[in-house]
């Protein structure tokens, strides 16, 4: 046994060793610093310093998934496209999917917009099979429902659309196929019927994603969505924002190896008002379009914020 292995606390298993060497090896490879990892993992510095160095006082396994979870997410990234970011609603996010799969019911995320409901569905589609993603609208027919239904799950082909109907349950039934409906507080009854017997006839599971809304439409007796209620199992309270915490794990993730300065990070979140998409599709592309060379700080930051952006200035 070297002497290296010998240094670990009786409370770190050889699975946590083995992630810490991992990371270790991740950090060196990438040239990020132990402060750049942990807030990508959502954990702080001084914990992750202190589970590398072997000095944690309890178990780090938690934590360490945690660590991984983030380094696999930011080997994702590819051009200028930010990494998955492993956000509080992205897990809550899969919780929803991965309940309603295994439970082949229904679960309700509602949340306010810009907080991330397409980009977790979609990348939950993406990196699980037998998953569909759906983007519902109010001027979508059954009969454009059904065909858009056939095309993803079985492909082109003819017939009408009670057999388009019957060819998709068929396709579908007992698997532990997902279907994931976005925008879903624009659909009708009629539409919401199609879903509510598909679940029934197939035996599979369906998450409802969308604004604030749809919780409201859902939460009345004898509501529109009223028979969704007692097929559903997963239904937390309405998402209103990102924290704090979510916001400097997308920053750092956006800047790659470069530590990103706290005060930075503060002022982000505070333009942001708690909207995923205006930071990472309106301050962060600014932010990296207009730098040319400049620090990265409070003052490049207020300045795209109130010349690219239009928004109230915050200095």
């Amino acid at each position: 046994m070297s002497e290296q292995t010998t240094q670990w606390p009786g409370h770190y298993s050889a699975a946590d060793v083995a992630l810490i060497e991992k990371a270790k090896q991740w950090i060196a490879a990438r040239e990020y610093t132990q402060a750049a990892l942990a807030r990508l993992a959502r954990i702080s510095s001084s914990s992750l310093n202190q589970i590398l160095k072997g000095v944690y006082a309890t178990s780090p396994a938690k934590l360490l998934v945690a660590v991984e979870s983030a380094m696999r997410h930011a080997d994702e990234a590819s051009g200028h496209a930010s990494a998955p970011v492993e956000t509080s609603f992205f897990r809550m996010a899969n919780v929803a999917y991965s309940m309603a799969r295994r439970y082949r019911n229904f679960a309700v995320l509602s949340a306010y917009v810009g907080v991330g409901k397409t980009f977790a569905g979609k990348h939950y589609a993406q990196t699980h099979p037998n998953t569909y993603f759906i983007e519902a609208a109010p001027t979508m027919t059954l009969a454009s429902l059904t065909k858009q239904l056939h095309r993803m799950v079985i492909g082109v082909g003819k017939g009408s659309i009670a057999d388009k109907f019957d060819e998709v349950v068929a396709s579908l039934k007992n698997t532990d196929s997902l279907l994931i409906v976005d925008e879903a507080e624009t659909m009708t009854p009629n539409q919401l019927h199609e879903f509510r017997r598909i679940r029934d006839l197939a035996n599979i599971g369906i998450v409802l994603s969308g604004t604030e809304h749809l919780s409201g439409l859902v939460k009345p007796k004898h509501g529109q969505f009223d028979q969704i209620r007692s097929r559903t199992g997963f239904w937390p309270e309405t998402v209103r924002g990102i924290t704090a915490e979510d916001s400097a794990a997308l920053v750092q993730s956006a800047f790659g190896a470069e530590e990103v300065p706290e005060d930075v990070i503060t002022r982000l979140f505070a333009y942001c008002q708690g909207s995923a998409r205006m930071l990472c599709e309106g301050l962060i592309p600014g932010i990296k379009e207009f730098r040319r060379g400049r620090a990265l700080d409070v003052k490049l930051v207020d300045a795209v914020a109130k010349q690219a952006l239009c928004l109230q200035s915050l200095a």
